[in-house]
């Protein structure tokens, strides 16, 4: 895993984001079939666990700020990293919440009758990056998990160096066992709470984030030795088959009706099998997922995520109304708008923050350095 091979390694991992933010996209969308058909029904369950996707993206999150921030067991500088994901998140966040305030304001004053000053709050509080805590999710409901996210974020510079500092085999060990009782405190809190007031909050979601900087470790650790590195390289394309297989059957078994769980990294395992293939530099892998098209849809991922629901919402009616060529439309188009989003207000939104802050964050270094 020489220097020389990052970007091999790197763009699978940002390409694998857009098939991410697609599931989650059709997971929101798709209508559901109500004819009865054994392949319909599994297309419908499959669909319906898009959720998953959530969970992927907390432990990607963890592993890629944990190899770009704590590789080499250099400091945090706090109020660089701060800025930094400031700027990478909050434009185009803001930007999704204000589209969707149109259907908000309709829903809410004129289909739920609620108070005005209950609006407000609720805006104000999605606006704060709050909402996750408050189990407020009017507001473009997939940006809960930015509220998580932001979480993660305050914990990463205290939380994520503990973490890191581990011994590999102790870091191993504490995986286990991080992954054992995170998905123990999701079953009691589930218990004791029910579904409807876990699922967004982000404590229980933290244990999956952890996870992912647990993860960077490992891969780091095997990329310190050939022997590790080439076995991990050989063996990537059926790590990551496996993946795709396993993801494949839960549909067809009772695990799709754990859903809790579902939503909370139980499927942590996978999803680390999965980023170490895209991350190992298999020339197979790479060349499937290094196409520029395939990492430009990647890198507007985030976008994907967070306008495709304003959108439908703001489509719905001639998408019920004309059927599948205009869903069809609505998907193509959104993708294309979030491409857009990404070149247009994106990197411009992030490059005059950190040039105000008179901050150079790290992933603009790295991005930097992949797109040349």
């Amino acid at each position: 895993m020489a220097t020389s091979q990052a970007k091999p390694k790197i763009l699978p991992l940002t390409s694998a984001r857009f098939f991410a933010a697609l599931y989650v996209m059709l997971y929101h969308t798709l209508p559901r079939w109500d004819v009865p058909n054994q392949w319909q029904d599994w297309v419908n369950k499959f669909v319906g666990m898009g959720y998953i996707s959530v969970s992927f993206f907390f432990m990607l999150s963890g592993f890629i700020l944990a190899v770009v921030y704590l590789k080499g067991d250099r400091p945090v500088n706090k109020r660089r990293f701060f800025v930094a994901r400031f700027a990478r998140i909050y434009p185009l966040y803001l930007a999704a919440l204000l589209l969707d305030t149109p259907h908000f304001l309709h829903v809410g004053l004129t289909l739920q009758h609620r108070l005005p000053w209950q609006m407000a709050a609720e805006f104000l509080a999605t606006g704060g990056l709050v909402q996750a805590w408050l189990n407020l999710r009017n507001l473009n409901p997939p940006g809960w998990s930015l509220s998580t996210e932001a979480f993660f974020y305050i914990s990463f510079p205290f939380l994520g160096v503990a973490l890191w500092r581990m011994r590999t085999r102790l870091a191993i060990v504490a995986s286990v066992l991080i992954y054992g009782l995170g998905i123990l405190l999701v079953m009691a809190m589930e218990r004791l709470r029910g579904v409807g007031e876990l699922s967004y909050q982000p404590f229980p979601h933290l244990f999956v984030f952890m996870l992912g900087v647990l993860l960077a470790k490992l891969f780091i650790w095997i990329g310190e030795n050939p022997t590790r590195s080439q076995r991990m390289e050989w063996a990537a394309p059926w790590m990551l088959f496996g993946c795709l297989a396993g993801l494949l059957a839960i549909p067809m078994t009772s695990i799709a009706s754990y859903v809790p769980l579902l939503q909370h990294g139980l499927l942590a395992p996978i999803f680390a099998v999965a980023i170490l293939a895209f991350a190992s530099g298999n020339r197979m892998i790479s060349a499937l997922f290094s196409a520029k098209w395939m990492v430009i849809l990647g890198e507007a991922s985030f976008a994907l995520y967070l306008l495709h629901y304003p959108i439908h919402s703001i489509l719905r009616s001639q998408i019920e109304h004309l059927g599948t060529p205009m869903f069809l439309l609505y998907i193509v188009g959104t993708i294309g708008l979030s491409v857009a989003s990404y070149y247009w207000l994106e990197i411009p939104a992030r490059r005059w923050i950190l040039a105000k802050e008179h901050v150079r964050s790290l992933e603009t270094e790295v991005t930097s350095a992949l797109s040349q």
